[in-house]
């Protein structure tokens, strides 16, 4: 596990926000995951990458942004699919890789590696122990990982295959207004008919969202120049895209108190997600509800509370 110094946990201000040793705490389980997935990365030669808020916070802050309380990482289609066996097969025991490929009941179109299955609700032996291993955290954490897949030159193609996409992004985000409005199975079959994916078999959410990456790994590198994380197009538009040429190597960096791989093309990668500015803090930029332990600390009290109450039947 990744030593990290007691002075680490101590509450403190970056650039004028509070981050309190609660939050530390977090860090410290994320850089822990973090650590041992770039471990694996180096093991097998898998090129991966620092990406959004985490490659930002690597050049801008050398380490988290202050506000900012996740950790992402990208890789190349191929190498994020061979990789998600990989990290499933040798990761540590508690360890929880999700995703379409290595887990039931997965709705989202990336991966997220975590630092354990359940959190610690306090009636566990097992999940106590898991809690003192990791700093008295109750919570489960870890990194999201995100596949870049290629954007076809041919820009007509493009037109064709992104309207499709969106198509099968929208129907995955609303899967349940589809359902309940009984659109689902005609959209579903119309993908199914126009991509030749009949072997898809039942139309589950999953299966929407396994369609939704066969358009996405439609286009070899040889027919592209550029290159995104579909779901990044489908909810930013054509700007969304990144150069093939921005992952053709990669420099290592410091991230709080480990060494962490950035693309070769990261400065043009940090201006087509934040801008050119981006070197200017802009709080409250978080893509979720900060922090993003609340909903499992508010789970947490309403079960000592229920607890509490005893047998009220």
């Amino acid at each position: 596990m990744l030593e990290i110094s007691e002075d680490f946990f101590k509450e403190e201000y970056r650039d004028g926000f509070y981050i309190p040793s609660s939050m530390k705490k977090t860090w410290a389980i994320q850089l822990g995951v973090l650590s041992e997935i770039l471990d694996l990365a180096r093991k097998y030669d898998i090129p991966i990458w620092m990406d959004c808020g985490s490659l930002l916070g690597t050049i801008r802050h050398k380490g988290y942004i202050p506000w900012d309380d996740d950790i992402d990482l990208c890789l190349i289609r191929d190498d994020y699919m061979k990789f998600l066996q990989i990290l499933k097969e040798e990761l540590p025991a508690n360890r929880k890789v999700y995703s379409f490929y290595t887990t039931n009941d997965y709705h989202l179109p990336k991966a997220f590696v975590c630092n354990r299955e359940n959190i610690d609700i306090g009636i566990s032996s097992k999940e106590e122990a898991i809690t003192q291993s990791m700093f008295n955290c109750p919570y489960c954490l870890g990194v999201d990982l995100f596949p870049l897949d290629y954007i076809p030159t041919d820009q007509a193609y493009w037109e064709q295959l992104s309207k499709l996409y969106i198509i099968a992004y929208n129907i995955g985000i609303d899967y349940d207004s589809y359902l309940q409005s009984g659109e689902l199975d005609s959209f579903l079959n119309m993908l199914k008919s126009t991509l030749n994916l009949s072997s898809f078999g039942d139309n589950s959410r999953s299966t929407v969202w396994k369609i939704a990456e066969a358009i996405s790994t439609m286009t070899k590198k040889d027919e592209a120049s550029w290159i995104t994380w579909y779901p990044e197009y489908a909810m930013g538009g054509s700007k969304r895209r990144r150069s093939i040429s921005a992952y053709s190597g990669t420099v290592i960096m410091d991230f709080e108190m480990i060494k962490v791989p950035v693309p070769i093309g990261y400065e043009e990668v940090i201006r087509v997600l934040f801008g050119e500015d981006y070197m200017t803090p802009i709080r409250g930029t978080a893509g979720h509800n900060y922090p993003l332990y609340k909903n499992q600390e508010m789970k947490i009290l309403y079960y000592n509370r229920i607890g509490q109450t005893g047998d009220i039947f």
